[in-house]
């Protein structure tokens, strides 16, 4: 059975919606992730320091929001925020309605990985940086370059992780090769289903040929 044109346009359509939400959720999980890594880091009690109160609810509160974050179901987080989704975005269905749950589910899961990559980077040369009065931006400069190749190894294994929410999420309306291949499934096409299913599976193995190429490139260790 040939692809109709029809068929051609929307899973062309559905790529594109796909990497559209790939792409503006990696944005916002880099960032907010890197700095909820970094706020964990350093609101984080080390040996024998002394430290505020509010730092130490600051660290907690965080803690907190992350565990309740990543223990929620992607679908139930994504029901329970229709109301804020509407609000934000003007409707609950298509690739935009996705982006709120989308950004929630994922943030949090890359800053504690963020968090944990900066904890293996070597405790005695940053001792010596601040020893030799490194301001706190050097520092933080040095950590990142430090553990650059494990930041990236988390980010591909969020990323994949995302492919499979946006996979998901397209099951409940918000469009992409997932519900595309629902729809055409129960539809009796099962051809553009597997044609779907195999676009994800391109989308994850780039992704992880990429991350992994990249790590292991800037892995200088």
């Amino acid at each position: 059975m040939k692809l109709t044109p029809i068929d051609k346009e929307e899973i062309i359509a559905a790529f594109g919606d796909t990497v559209y939400l790939l792409f503006i959720t990696a944005i916002f999980v880099i960032i907010f992730g890197i700095l909820i890594g970094f706020t964990l880091y350093f609101t984080e009690r080390k040996t024998d320091e002394v430290q505020s109160g509010f730092i130490k609810i600051t660290n907690r509160v965080i803690s907190f929001i992350i565990d309740i974050a990543r223990s929620i179901p992607f679908i139930i987080l994504m029901v329970v925020l229709i109301p804020i989704t509407v609000i934000i975005v003007g409707t609950m269905l298509g690739a935009k309605a996705a982006l709120p749950a989308l950004i929630i589910s994922a943030t949090p899961f890359y800053g504690r990985i963020v968090y944990m990559s900066l904890r293996d980077v070597n405790k005695g040369k940053l001792e010596a940086l601040r020893a030799m009065g490194a301001s706190n931006l050097t520092v933080i400069l040095y950590m990142t370059k430090e553990a650059l190749p494990s930041l990236i190894s988390g980010l591909t294994v969020t990323l994949v992780t995302l492919v499979g929410f946006i996979t998901s999420a397209g099951a409940i309306g918000a469009g992409g090769l997932g519900d595309l291949a629902v729809k055409r499934a129960f539809g009796n096409n099962l051809q553009v289903a597997y044609i779907c299913v195999l676009l994800v599976l391109i989308i994850v193995f780039v992704i992880q040929l990429t991350g992994d190429y990249l790590s292991k490139k800037i892995d200088k260790r």
